[in-house]
């Protein structure tokens, strides 16, 4: 990777039950709105959401290339519960590094 190449992350943000914007409790029918407009106005490349809705979580797969951003994009998420960020590789960039050190063939 050279200095300008963004990293992939894969976020997992979860909330219960009673934070639920979807939910009767606490809901926040401009939530996705939000959430859409925070990440654009980071400047993350979101490439996509997967959701869990009886489990009360989404994946995100995102492109990022500083902790600001990243941090700025997932604010709407941080509000109504947890977030994790895990940076990960495509299974083809990381058989290419693999290889490229020795530790594949």
């Amino acid at each position: 990777m050279t200095g300008g190449d963004l990293l992939l992350f894969l976020v997992v943000a979860k909330h219960t039950a009673e934070n639920c914007p979807g939910g009767l409790v606490r809901p926040d029918k401009e939530f996705i709105a939000k959430m859409v407009e925070s990440v654009e106005r980071s400047g993350v490349t979101l490439t996509e959401i997967y959701l869990d809705a009886p489990g009360h979580a989404y994946f995100l797969i995102v492109d990022a290339n500083d902790n600001e951003a990243l941090n700025s994009a997932l604010e709407q998420f941080r509000l109504v519960g947890m977030v994790k960020v895990h940076p990960v590789l495509k299974l083809s960039d990381a058989t290419a590094w693999a290889k490229k050190i020795g530790i594949q063939r």
